[in-house]
């Protein structure tokens, strides 16, 4: 592993192109970089790596197949070009990240890409034509509501209306009955008193009639 690492980085070194002239200051620091790398590849030649130590660095090595593998298959089932990539992530999103999905979508050998907001588009068309048809279904269970209400409400005014003339006929019926009461009590009251004038003359005649017998016998003697 020590000896892959130390190849991939000489390869790395030699495929890199010339670069132009730089100032003294850069070439100081890329030296002083490039005997800090020295000195840690001989460090590192003087270390031997453990058993758990490859088998860890085994494991990341699968952790990243395994990703790319799982990053393939879902740029090959979306079929994504690099300009729906920059839509969907945004413009936010680094270059870098957009680039290497592109790169990853063309290892796919994928000739034909499909809009990702195909799908999306028709998900939310849907969405709002249920939204459209649970709204009115909502407008007319109001108004359904409201209807019922109203007649309720003219329900009840006739209910108050009928009582209202109910107690206002009860009332004068009332003063009808007390009025008649009064009357008869005075006819009562007015017979009751015809009688006994009458029952005082029908005794004044009986008494007056008993005496004129008597009358006429002393006369005789």
């Amino acid at each position: 592993m020590v000896s892959w690492n130390q190849n991939h980085l000489k390869k790395h070194n030699s495929e890199s192109p010339t670069q132009p002239m730089q100032s003294p200051k850069l070439t100081v620091q890329r030296a002083s970089k490039r005997d800090e790398r020295e000195r840690l590849e001989a460090r590192h030649k003087k270390e031997d790596l453990s058993r758990d130590d490859l088998l860890f660095l085994l494991s990341i090595l699968e952790g990243e197949l395994q990703a790319r593998d799982e990053v393939i298959a879902v740029l090959k089932s979306e079929k994504t070009d690099s300009a729906l990539l920059g839509a969907q992530y945004g413009s936010s999103r680094p270059e870098k990240v957009l680039r290497a999905l592109q790169r990853d979508s063309l290892w796919t050998q994928q000739d034909h890409l499909q809009d990702v907001y195909k799908e999306t588009r028709a998900e939310l068309n849907n969405l709002v034509k249920a939204q459209k048809r649970s709204s009115e279904g909502m407008q007319e269970q109001l108004l359904e509501v409201s209807r019922s209400h109203r007649e309720a409400l003219h329900r009840l005014e006739e209910q108050e209306r009928s009582r209202r003339d109910f107690t206002h006929k009860s009332t004068g019926l009332t003063t009808l009955l007390e009025e008649d009461r009064e009357r008869l009590k005075l006819l009562v009251a007015k017979e009751r008193e015809y009688q006994e004038i009458k029952d005082t003359k029908v005794s004044e005649r009986a008494a007056g009639g008993a005496e004129a017998p008597g009358q006429r016998t002393d006369r005789h003697h």
